[in-house]
């Protein structure tokens, strides 16, 4: 099974359902709160070599516009919903 090295996620988002589940599920995770979860600043100055282990960490953040792009270099699944899992 799946265990998150970390848990970097966006105020409010335990506001949603699944935004407590995850919270509650990954309870022993370390978590960093970020502003913005399309801007990292920590993971963007990390290098293309370090890709592997940045993936495995999860964002969690709130869809802010109903723009759908993909960006499959970064993330594996968007959520159309309001709470998006990175």
């Amino acid at each position: 099974m799946f265990k998150p090295q970390a848990i970097y996620y966006e105020n409010g988002i335990e506001g949603y359902e699944l935004g407590k589940e995850l919270m509650e599920k990954y309870k022993d995770v370390p978590k960093v709160e970020i502003e913005n979860h399309n801007n990292i600043e920590e993971m963007r100055k990390k290098s293309n070599k370090e890709f592997m282990k940045m993936k495995q960490n999860i964002i969690i953040g709130t869809r802010k516009t109903h723009k759908f792009v993909p960006n499959h270099k970064t993330s594996d699944f968007w959520f159309h919903i309001h709470l998006l899992v990175v």
